[in-house]
């Protein structure tokens, strides 16, 4: 579906040279071209002069020259000179120069000093040279010699191998006769018997009298072939001859030295003309029909016949030239270019040559361009060639001038807005131009929906973006303007053609010719609007080259502008004319603005979208380029790897050589070219997936649909997810909601859009939704599909914001709304028209409401008996059908149960023994035997309350057994004598459970006062048990044994006064409770206790002794600290040496070499090593992964492990910090032990003079381990600063996980304890 578009053209004149030329090459690298210029020499030779053009077209300069004494010593043809072939080396900077007289001439542009050698004679071959060609990789030359000998030789011209040309033999690789018998007894497929019976043609094969008689060679594309065709004589008495190919091998094994392969079939009318396909596949010469001896019938014709490697053909095509030029011209050449796309055919006509560039899609050859000369009175080339590696770029040149003509692949597409979008493409094929509306009809190639009959093949065709109407540029100047009128579909009849009927009906609105001057070449042509025409063409003038560019209208006289700069594009933005230079600058042609903005040197496509005004520009180098339309304006790039691209009005749609297509919105590029911002999730845009090689062809909004063509020409219709949702947008907003659901239907997107795009317009104008959409079916699916998500916000992020949307959009009844409101609209339109919908609003309800559906049914079984059995079946296919009888079954209706049974295929063996059953039973019973088979155990409950006082014992059994306390509350609250029975159970069940403070109370209010004892005793409430046990009159030794199990459980809980309060209340044993606050360090209040009940003979046998313990205890908790501190000291003044003898472990610094280049680490480390800190190792006991990943769990246990792992790095700075606060921890421990020590202490100076010196004892040792304790402190904070700063200057990994921490600490400080001071020393 691509076109030839013309790019650039630069033509130079030889005039001022009186030679004429005679071949050309090209340096690939720099697109310099050298021409060899031939005149005739005074010894009936020839002189030849080495002419180079730059590539800045600068003026033609001769850089070397030579003569030769030897003419061709052969006839050739008129057009071809002496120079057989000029050939570029560019390793070695190197012209070869090939004379058909035999000479071999070489040119080192790159001399020994720097300049340009003189012209060396190599060689000579002495009956001349018929035919040459280089192999592609430059290591061979090829050559057929006047003797008719094949030579073949390096590139330094020696001869490797040498034969004679024609042989008898096929070659290697000859057919196999494996006995399929005779062409009568084969299978002929379609074309039946009658083709087995038709006569083998056997006629003779005879050259055309225009034949040259000369040989051709060609390589293909690899140089492991190549194919010379040559003119065979029959031999003997006949002058007669033929046309023979043979393809050659070049084996590398033998030193690359040709070995016949195989012979062309016989091809009668075969013609010299020979160029093998770069990629190998096809070898397109030439056949001509009509003449004695040549092709059999269709007089006046030519093809171009495709031949295998084995010479046997393969398909082709049919010239399309008159029969004048048939009869008079010839073919004088063909050449594929170096990608194999285009195939140029060079063909002499009476009044002039052409060029034909051919292009191959689905096996159909389209004829894209015909290239004439500029100048009407050098109407001839002498020859022509394509660019070596820029494949769409071909130098002709003529006797006195060198045309070089760049051309770019174009899809010629019309852009026009919604909703008259039809992506129209045209497409070239001679003087056809085909065009298909691909929003009506998807037509494949090479056929179309309809076609335009031109007066000749057109140079350019260009697609109005904003009416139905397209311009075309003929070589001769005339331009065309044609309304297309194509049909668009009925929005109502969806997006298709109904009726029949022409696709289009398209008139010739207006033709004219653009005045021009003797020398011109017509480029581009562009439409715009109001019907403006600009066309663009080269000119020469007075020897002077210029740019035209002719602005035409209908009724109005054209306008011409000359520039001075090389114009390659012209582009309308708006009602403004842009020109593109060759440099890549943008400029307005005719307008006050002034507009420049650089886009880039020769871009392959350009673009202007009018609805967001944005400029995209696609460069060689496949990326994309985007510019707003403003002054000196600089392109920005958006994407690379760019294969195609195309725009509709919200999108830029291009495709990668990743295999991809992205849509990226219009107004989100805008901002980028303005400059702004963008989030990365605002430059994250729509991917979809395509075939490779993928180019795209159209893209219509109106119907969602984007074209693609493969690399093998068919077209593939796809419909991209981000145009669905723009359409769907579109309509939704504007009210259209039956578009926008047939859309949603069809592409499969969730129908919730409709609701969640604007809520309030939908809820609205949901009665206008329902007469847009009538059909039950239709309907039934929008209901079935709703759901409580916001369906907008996950097709369309951050673009579903809409003005009238508001934050009640989406509340949590969202659907049980949209079902209560539509259910209501309906009922009013008809219930028996809508029932199937009125039960699907029921359904659907989150959650379902099959009750209320089935009381519809039961309304419809009275109301419309006659569709209540398809309201039934319908409900069933919709529900599962279980959960629906059973819901009919809680309705306690038997009727609606037994319709749900029957229609739903149940077995009658299940159900209907059931219901025989529950018949039988009386109002109440039947309902609760209901509710208990559906599990409705409250409602079971209620209704065998229901049953009578007689049934309470079966109700206190099952409420006990589905523990239906709440509801039993509310059901006995008014009977007093059930209610306490409740109570009773409810106890029973708090008591399982083990609230027992809970159950006592409920055995109280059901009078369990007994069970309420036991369960106070086991909530530990003592006050409430012996409460309850006074009021119980428990007797004195269940008392005491009461006592004694409530004392223990406080006593090991560690509330010894309370249970000394219980011994002394409630068990009158003043003994014990002594004893117990003793055991709790108490002894003010045991002193209390001894005073208050007259018992001082417990000071002696249970105070002091008590006191005696109590010492011991807190002597050997200092003891232990002191142990503590100290090994916590020493093991400091380790740490402290280590840090001064291995400062690198201590800090723990890395000292092995840098590990580069691992990416894999092993869970079996066992040691912290250098090669931790370059891996992101699992973690292990030494492992740093956590702090390298970032992936931390603050846990409990991960806190855990990392304290275990800080001190278990023994003898660094992890450990120094550790011991560090261990200290710490030390000094709280200590003052808590001091505060105890002093309470201890008044009580013992009390005592007697062995407990003063117990005092005594204790406070010495506590003073001496705090003063201790305090230079302990000193000692270890000593220098911690500096080693807090040397951690983090080593860059080691020592307190990685707790630097802040460290640096944040306070030193802590001792405070003065006096203990009781003085007392202690003054009762000594």
């Amino acid at each position: 579906m691509r076109s030839l578009t013309p790019l650039g053209i630069q033509i130079s004149s030889l005039d001022q040279f009186s030679s004429k030329v005679g071949n050309i090459a090209i340096n690939p690298e720099d697109g310099t071209i050298f021409i060899t210029l031939e005149r005739a020499g005074e010894d009936g030779g020839v002189e030849i002069d080495i002419l180079q053009i730059t590539s800045d077209n600068t003026e033609p300069e001769i850089i070397a020259s030579f003569s030769s004494p030897v003419l061709a010593p052969f006839p050739k043809p008129e057009h071809q000179g002496e120079t057989l072939d000029i050939h570029y080396l560019p390793d070695d900077r190197t012209l070869i120069v090939l004379l058909a007289g035999g000479d071999i001439a070489t040119l080192a542009l790159e001399g020994s000093d720097g300049q340009i050698s003189p012209v060396e004679i190599v060689g000579s071959v002495d009956s001349g040279i018929k035919a040459a060609a280089w192999a592609p990789d430059d290591e061979q030359i090829i050559l057929v010699t006047g003797e008719d000998n094949l030579v073949c030789m390096t590139r330094h011209f020696d001869v490797i191998h040498e034969e004679p040309l024609r042989s008898d033999e096929f070659g290697e690789d000859g057919f196999i006769n494996v006995g399929w018998g005779s062409k009568q007894t084969q299978f002929h497929g379609s074309l039946g018997k009658s083709a087995a019976k038709q006569p083998i043609n056997t006629s003779k094969s005879i050259s055309h009298p225009t034949d040259s008689g000369l040989p051709y060679i060609t390589f293909r594309g690899d140089a492991s072939y190549f194919a010379i065709s040559s003119l065979d004589p029959y031999g003997g008495e006949s002058s007669e001859s033929r046309r023979q190919i043979r393809i050659f091998s070049r084996d590398p094994n033998t030193g690359f030295i040709p070995k016949l392969s195989s012979t062309s079939e016989s091809l009668p009318g075969l013609e010299g003309n020979l160029s093998w396909r770069p990629v190998g596949n096809l070898l397109s010469t030439l056949i001509r029909y009509g003449y004695e001896g040549g092709g059999e019938g269709r007089e006046g014709k030519w093809d171009i016949a495709m031949l295998e490697r084995n010479g046997l053909r393969h398909g082709g095509f049919e010239l399309r030239e008159s029969k004048e030029t048939w009869k008079d011209g010839k073919v004088k050449g063909l050449s594929w270019n170096s990608d194999s796309e285009v195939l140029a055919i060079w063909i002499e006509r009476k009044d002039r040559d052409v060029v034909q560039l051919w292009s191959m899609k689905n096996y159909h050859y389209y004829l894209k361009q015909e290239l004439f000369s500029h100048d009407p009175s050098s109407s001839r080339f002498s020859g022509f060639r394509w660019h070596p590696e820029d494949p769409l770029t071909i130098y002709l040149f003529g006797e006195s001038f060198v045309q070089a003509r760049t051309f770019v692949w174009d899809t010629y597409t019309a852009r026009l807005p919604m909703p008259n979008d039809t992506a129209s493409v045209a497409v070239v094929d001679g003087q056809k131009l085909l065009i298909t509306p691909f929003r009506t009809q998807n037509t494949p190639p090479p056929m179309s929906s309809y076609h335009l009959d031109l007066p000749s093949v057109p140079v350019h065709v260009s697609l109005s973006d904003s009416t139905d109407s397209l311009s075309i540029l003929f070589a001769d100047g005339l331009v065309q303007v044609w309304d297309l009128n194509t049909r668009l579909p009925d929005p109502k009849l969806g997006s298709r053609l109904r009726g029949g009927g022409k696709v289009a009906e398209p008139k010739l609105k207006h033709s004219t010719t653009v005045s021009s001057a003797e020398k011109n070449l017509v480029k581009q042509i562009a439409i715009g609007p109001n019907g403006k025409v600009a066309i663009l063409s080269w000119s020469e003038k007075d020897g002077s080259a210029k740019t035209l560019i002719s602005i035409v209208e209908e009724k109005e006289e054209t306008e011409t502008e000359e520039l001075e700069d090389d114009i390659e594009r012209l582009l309308w933005a708006g009602e403004e004319l842009l020109a593109l230079t060759a440099q890549g600058q943008l400029k307005s042609v005719v307008s006050d603005q002034s507009i420049d903005i650089t886009l880039g040197p020769h871009p392959t496509a350009l673009t202007y979208s009018a609805s967001s005004e944005l400029i995209f520009a696609l460069s060689p180098n496949s990326k994309l380029h985007l510019s707003s339309i403003s002054p000196s304006s600089i392109s920005t790039s958006i994407a690379s790897n760019v294969t195609s691209y195309t725009l509709t009005p919200d999108f830029l749609i291009y495709t990668t050589s990743s295999q991809s297509s992205h849509y990226a919105p219009l107004p989100t590029l805008g901002r980028l070219a303005n400059g702004d911002d963008l989030s990365t999730q605002e430059m994250t845009w729509d991917e979809r997936r395509v075939e490779r090689g993928s180019l795209i062809v159209a893209a219509c909004e109106s119907s969602m649909s984007l074209v693609l063509q493969m690399p093998r020409g068919n077209l593939e219709t796809v419909y991209p997810r981000a145009l669905v949702l723009a359409v769907v947008k579109q309509d939704v907003l504007s009210g259209n909601y039956r578009n926008a659901f047939l859309q949603c239907r069809k592409h499969r997107l969730d129908l919730n859009v409709l609701y969640d795009l604007d809520p309030l317009q939908f809820m609205k104008n949901l009665k206008n939704f329902v007469e847009q959409v009538p059909e039950v079916d239709y309907l039934n699916l929008f209901v079935s599909s709703l759901s409580s998500a916001d369906s907008a916000k996950v097709l369309y992020g951050d673009r579903s914001n809409h003005p009238s949307s508001s934050s009640l959009s989406h509340a949590t009844d969202k659907v049980n709304t949209i079902c209560d409101a539509l259910r209501s609209i309906l009922e009013e339109r008809g219930v028996e028209q809508y029932i199937e919908t009125i039960l699907t609003t029921h359904v659907c309800k989150q959650p379902a409401d099959y009750e209320s559906g089935l009381q519809v049914l039961l309304t419809l079984q009275s109301d419309h008996p006659e569709i209540v059995e398809d309201a039934i079946k319908y409900i069933i296919f919709l529900s599962d059908v279980n959960r629906l009888y059973d819901v009919a079954l809680g309705m306690y209706n038997f009727q609606l149960v037994l319709m749900i049974a029957q229609y739903s295929q149940k077995d009658p063996k299940e159900y209907l023994p059931f219901l025989r059953e529950l018949r039988a039973l009386d109002k109440w019973d039947q309902r609760f035997r209901i509710d208990d088979h559906l599990f409705r155990r409250e409602s079971a409950l209620r209704n065998l309350k229901q049953s009578g006082p007689e049934r309470f014992e079966e109700a206190s059994s099952y409420l006990s057994r589905y523990e239906l306390y709440d509801e039993a509350f509310k059901l006995y609250a008014d009977e007093p004598e059930h209610l306490e029975v409740v109570h009773d159970l409810y106890g029973d069940y708090l008591y399982d459970r083990r609230d027992f403070a809970d159950a006592a109370i409920s055995y109280i209010l059901g009078k369990k006062e007994s069970k309420a004892l036991k369960a106070f005793e086991k909530a530990h409430a003592w006050r409430e048990l012996f409460t309850l046990a006074k009021k119980l009159e428990v007797s004195e030794d269940d008392t005491l044994q009461i006592c004694v199990r409530v004392t223990d459980h406080l006593a090991s809980r560690g509330r010894h006064l309370e249970a000394s309060q219980v011994f002394i209340e409630h068990a009158q044993d003043v003994d014990s409770a002594v004893d117990v606050l003793c055991r709790g360090a108490d002894f003010s209040e045991a002193y209390r206790l001894t005073s208050l009940h007259d018992r001082s003979d417990l000071v002696e046998s249970m105070i002091h002794p008590g006191l005696e313990e109590a010492h011991e205890a807190l002597m050997e908790t200092f003891e232990e600290m002191e142990g503590q501190l100290d090994k916590e000291m020493n093991r400091l003044k380790d740490l402290r040496k280590i840090r001064e003898n291995d400062p690198e472990q201590f800090y723990i610094v890395d000292t092995e070499p840098a590990i580069e280049g691992v990416d894999v680490a092993t869970n079996a480390t066992t040691a912290v090593t250098g090669f931790t800190r370059y891996t992101v190792a699992p973690t292990t006991v030494f492992s740093q992964a956590t702090k390298l990943t970032g992936m931390t769990g603050h846990t409990a246990k991960s806190s855990k492990k990392a304290r275990k792992r800080a001190t278990g790095r023994k003898g660094t700075v992890d450990e120094y910090e550790y011991l560090i606060g261990s200290i710490g921890r030390l000094l709280i421990r200590v003052d808590e032990k001091s505060a105890e020590a002093t309470t201890l202490l008044r009580h013992l100076i009390l005592a007697t003079s062995d407990h003063v010196e117990l005092a005594n004892s204790l406070q010495k040792t506590i003073k001496s381990f705090r003063t201790k304790l305090e230079s302990s402190i000193e000692l270890a904070w000593e220098g911690r600063e500096d080693i807090l700063k040397e951690a983090i200057e080593s860059g080691g990994t020592g307190l990685e996980e707790g630097l802040d921490k460290s640096l944040a600490l306070i030193k802590p400080q001792v405070s003065v304890w006096k203990g009781i001071g003085m007392l202690a020393i003054s009762l000594q």
